[in-house]
C-alpha cells in the first residue's frame, strides 16, 4: 500500500513540474496561475503574473521600425472633431501629429500657429487618432502594448477597443469598449475599463483607476482575454479582472474587437478625464515601441 502510495505521489510531482514548465518562463507565476492552466479555467487574481503563455501564437504585430508613417494596410486614420465634444482636430498622414522615428511611433498632440486649415474652418489644437477599424479585429487573446505617455494638464492618451458590430451600425455602448489602458496626466489617473449597454443613456462600466504617475518610463499594458474573464495588467502584473459571464450583457464581448490609438487634450469646459487644457504642456507626445497580438494555437 505504501508503495503504491509513493508511486502516486511520485507521479503527482511530476506532472505538476511539468504543467509549471508548460507555462513560459517569464518571472514567478502564482500557484493560481497553475492551477487554471491545469483545470483548463484561465482565470487570474490581482497580483500574479500575465504574459503571453507557451500555447500563445503572435499572429499580429506593429514594430513601428519600417518607413515615417503608419502602415494604411494595418491602420486607418479617423478625422475631425470624433468625440466627446474635445478641442483637438485629428488629422490625417500628418507627420507633425503622427509619425514613424527611430522605431517608435509618436502621436503629438500640438497647438498649431498659423492655424490648421480644415473644411469646415481652422484648427488651432490637433493631434491623432488611428485604429484598425475595417482592417483588423480579434476575439480573444492577449494583447500588449509598450508605451510611455505624456505629462501636463488635458493630455489623455489611450489604446482601447470596441465591437467589430460597429461596421454594421451598432452604437456605442450596444458595441462594448475595453480600455486596456487609458491616461490623465492631470491627476494623475490610469484607467483600464470594460463598457457596455443597450444605450448612451444606459450604460455600465466596470472600472479600476490607479491614481498614480506613469509618464516617467515606458510601461507594458496588457490584456488576456478569454471566453470566461478580461484581465488587465501593468508591466506583466495583473492589476484588474472581469469575469464575463457576471456581465448583464455578456454578448457584447463574444465577438471581435478592433483597437484604437490616440491621444485627445481635453474639453473647454473640463468633462473629461483629461479637463481643460493647458496649453503650456504642449506639445505633448504619446510615444509606442509595439503593438503585439497572440492568440491560441488551438
Amino acid at each position: 500500500m505504501k508503495f503504491y502510495f509513493s508511486c502516486f505521489f511520485l507521479c503527482g510531482i511530476f506532472l505538476a513540474c511539468i504543467s509549471y514548465q508548460s507555462l513560459q518562463g517569464y518571472g514567478q507565476n502564482t500557484r493560481s496561475q497553475l492551477f487554471a492552466l491545469e483545470s483548463g479555467m484561465p482565470f487570474y487574481q490581482v497580483g500574479d503574473s500575465l504574459f503571453s503563455l507557451v500555447e500563445d501564437s503572435l499572429v499580429w504585430a506593429d514594430e513601428f521600425n519600417t518607413g515615417s508613417m503608419i502602415d494604411t494596410g494595418n491602420w486607418t486614420y479617423e478625422t475631425g472633431y470624433v468625440r466627446n465634444n474635445e478641442i483637438q482636430y485629428y488629422t490625417v498622414a500628418r507627420a507633425e501629429n503622427c509619425r514613424i522615428e527611430d522605431g517608435f511611433l509618436i502621436i503629438t498632440g500640438r497647438e498649431d500657429t498659423p492655424p490648421y486649415p480644415t473644411a469646415t474652418g481652422a484648427a488651432h489644437i490637433t493631434s491623432a487618432s488611428i485604429t484598425t477599424k475595417g482592417k483588423h479585429a480579434w476575439q480573444h487573446g492577449y494583447f500588449e502594448i509598450r508605451a510611455k505617455v505624456p505629462t501636463g494638464q488635458g493630455p489623455w492618451a489611450a489604446f482601447w477597443g470596441k465591437g467589430d458590430n460597429q461596421n454594421r451600425g451598432v452604437p456605442w455602448p450596444a458595441c462594448g469598449e475595453i480600455d486596456i489602458m487609458e491616461y490623465a496626466a492631470q491627476t494623475p489617473v490610469m484607467i483600464q475599463n470594460l463598457i457596455y449597454g443597450s444605450n448612451y443613456n444606459d450604460y455600465q462600466q466596470q472600472t479600476l483607476k490607479i491614481n498614480r504617475d506613469f509618464s516617467d518610463n515606458y510601461h507594458i499594458y496588457s490584456l488576456k482575454w478569454t471566453a470566461k474573464q478580461m484581465t488587465f495588467a501593468i508591466d506583466h502584473i495583473v492589476t484588474h479582472t472581469v469575469n464575463l459571464d457576471d456581465l448583464p450583457f455578456p454578448e457584447i464581448f463574444k465577438q471581435p474587437f478592433f483597437i484604437l490609438l490616440n491621444l485627445a487634450l481635453g474639453t473647454a469646459d473640463g468633462s473629461t478625464i483629461g479637463g481643460r487644457l493647458d496649453k503650456n504642456c504642449l506639445p505633448a507626445e504619446f510615444r509606442v515601441d509595439y503593438i503585439r497580438v497572440y492568440q491560441n494555437k488551438k
